[in-house]
């Protein structure tokens, strides 16, 4: 479905007649152009983009923005311009995002738009399924990840700290061809891999350590998102079985996904096996997330996460195995839905990694 289609829908299921977008995410992904700072405004049969002039030049020389699309430039005119445009449509009823835009923001919307009824619309879904654009900038980064990760094997020695490792990755992402990271980089290694979203520190990484590594990273803003965890050397018996657990967990995980499936569903089954294989209270969080402009967004497959999965939705599936005082274990990977099963876009691989030295 194109894009206007998704916006022509959403209006008329809340009784709009236009949207107006403020937040960089949604600007993005309907005209695939970046700015800090714009809005764009969208009808149910014309768009418009107002940046300013730290932008103008750029918007009008972008070869991204889809024709459609009328580009404006604003300074002190941009709600007299956006107003007369709203006129030119006879649009009584304007959406704006109810969950992106500050009680202060629609205090001030209020007061401009005093001729328009503002109508509150909840966004969060509209970006839900990606088309075959986006789902190839998505390969791309997932590509340039699993590029990382081998050279991260390559790296990686007992006796450099956590924070070496990070430093490390988050340049190699610049070097492989990414945007930037879509994330800060998680490195936990020993005990703090008990730590599901450790910030790296000056720990030294150990013979007999398992290493947690999440990372990822944003091509022509579409992000990546991959953990896995790996094993300097011979590990405990104990870290080896819990490594096995997430492993069978995630398996099972990944199968279950296909288009008709309660992705809430996906995360309790998940959630008991790992119950069943003796370690109750020890998966913490929810299963996996979508991903696309922003490293987290709808669909979730958590406890609360109840969407029926579609044909090209994007989900996460990372379970882990966190037990203080010991370490940890987490694998994730970013998987497509598709009509009968999925497709996996990372590549790196799940088997446990054990580096010798």
């Amino acid at each position: 479905m194109k894009k206007q289609e998704i916006i022509n829908q959403l209006l008329d299921s809340n009784s709009a007649e236009a949207i107006l977008f403020y937040s960089p995410e949604n600007r993005y992904w309907f005209s695939r152009f970046k700015s800090s700072l714009g809005y764009l405004l969208i009808t149910k049969t014309k768009s418009y983009l107002l940046v300013d002039g730290r932008y103008i030049t750029a918007a009008r020389n972008s070869k991204n923005i889809p024709a459609e699309i009328e580009i404006k430039e604003f300074s002190n005119n941009l709600f007299t311009q956006i107003k007369e445009i709203l006129k030119q449509h006879n649009v009584k009823k304007l959406g704006f995002e109810s969950d992106w835009v500050h009680y202060a923001d629609f205090e001030k919307y209020t007061s401009i738009f005093a001729d328009q009824t503002l109508v509150p619309i909840n966004c969060s879904e509209i970006r839900i399924v990606k088309d075959e654009w986006e789902i190839e900038q998505l390969q791309k980064a997932c590509d340039i990840t699993n590029e990382v990760f081998e050279a991260i094997l390559d790296y990686v020695k007992p006796g450099m700290t956590e924070k070496e490792l990070q430093r490390f990755i988050d340049n190699e992402f610049l070097v492989k061809g990414a945007e930037k990271i879509s994330f800060d980089t998680i490195i936990a290694s020993g005990v703090n891999g008990s730590m599901p979203h450790a910030v790296p520190t000056d720990k030294k990484i150990e013979i007999g350590d398992l290493v947690t590594i999440d990372m990822g990273c944003y091509y022509n803003g579409y992000c990546s998102d991959q953990t896995r965890t790996i094993a300097i050397g011979e590990i405990d018996p104990k870290l080896e079985d819990i490594y096995n657990a997430v492993y069978e967990a995630q398996s099972l995980g990944i199968s279950l996904v296909s288009e008709g499936v309660n992705a809430g569903e996906i995360h309790k089954q998940v959630y008991d096996f790992i119950e069943k294989r003796g370690y109750a209270g020890y998966f913490t969080h929810g299963l996996g997330h979508g991903y696309g402009v922003e490293i987290h967004e709808e669909p979730y497959a958590s406890a609360a996460g109840n969407t029926v999965l579609k044909e090209n939705m994007t989900l996460t599936i990372e379970p882990g195995i966190y037990i203080p005082g010991l370490g940890g274990v987490r694998i994730e990977d970013d998987i497509l839905v598709l009509k009968d099963g999925y497709r996996m876009l990372t590549s790196a691989t799940r088997e446990l990694v054990k580096l010798k030295f």
